[in-house]
């Protein structure tokens, strides 16, 4: 959990409290259950663990998102570069937050070379 609200802090400078543990522990395993369908496995790989992550991070994000925009130390991400990707954000803050829930969420590349076929 702690990787997962350290992505949040970078990037929204919303400080994660453990008041918010059982929402992450929820999302965590709901997202966890999400890949390992997905891949039809019983357990997410370690190589995957950043895509769990960062799908975590993205979904609570989403569903806090009123409370992180009206946070006072608010400021997203301006440029984001994923691999040969590269995203630069408005400054509008909710259009950033979107920008950046939709990103973590599509990250689907390396899911493909995971995926058991079971006959």
């Amino acid at each position: 959990m702690d990787n997962v609200k350290e992505l949040i802090r970078m990037a929204t400078h919303f400080n994660v409290t453990a008041e918010y543990d059982g929402v992450l522990r929820y999302i965590y395993e709901s997202e966890e259950q999400y890949l390992m369908n997905v891949l039809n496995r019983s357990d997410v790989p370690d190589e995957l663990q950043y895509l769990l992550e960062k799908r975590v991070a993205a979904r609570f994000i989403q569903t806090n998102k009123d409370r992180i925009l009206s946070a006072e130390d608010l400021n997203p991400i301006k440029k984001l570069k994923e691999g040969d990707t590269e995203i630069e954000f408005s400054t509008d803050k909710a259009a950033a937050l979107d920008s950046l829930i939709h990103l973590w969420l599509t990250l689907n590349g390396d899911i493909a070379c995971y995926r058991q076929l079971k006959w």
